[in-house]
């Protein structure tokens, strides 16, 4: 089954289905995106499968919906696509980063830069509210690493 539309382009709402919505699918993608190649038996290990057929079967899926190909040795390679909750990551190496720690980033300057920079009173009330973003933040990037993990 291939997921295109009229224009040629992946239909997201149908990759969402097929592989947002079913958890070891969407594992196996995020390792394979992570390792951007493996093989049956490293994403078996990798993935925390309970058996190489069940890792097997969920690359067969992904390379149906041409979110990755085979090469002829048999290991995988991931197609990086973005839809559902990868469009909350930004994939840099070996990593998927979720947006949100840059913010948490961002804040924490802000708050040492207002804490060193402002006059008393005003820096007090900055960095209330640099503190609120950086907790905010920082608790939405940890449960998105944990969706990955």
């Amino acid at each position: 089954m291939v997921l295109l539309n009229e224009e040629n382009d992946f239909d997201e709402e149908a990759l969402k289905k097929e592989v947002g919505g079913e958890y070891t699918t969407f594992k196996v993608y995020c390792f394979l995106l992570k390792a951007k190649e493996a093989s049956v038996r490293e994403v078996y290990r990798g993935a925390n499968l309970s058996s190489p057929s069940l890792a097997l079967h969920h690359l067969e899926k992904l390379e149906r919906l041409k979110l990755s190909w085979k090469n002829e040795r048999g290991v995988y390679h991931a197609i990086p696509r973005k839809f559902g909750i990868l469009k909350l990551f930004i994939r840099t190496g070996k990593w998927l980063v979720p947006r949100n720690f840059y913010y948490t980033l961002f804040y924490t300057t802000l708050a040492i830069t207002s804490l060193l920079i402002l006059p008393p009173g005003t820096r007090e009330v900055a960095a209330v509210f640099s503190g609120i973003g950086i907790i905010t933040n920082l608790i939405d990037t940890l449960l998105l690493l944990k969706i990955t993990r």
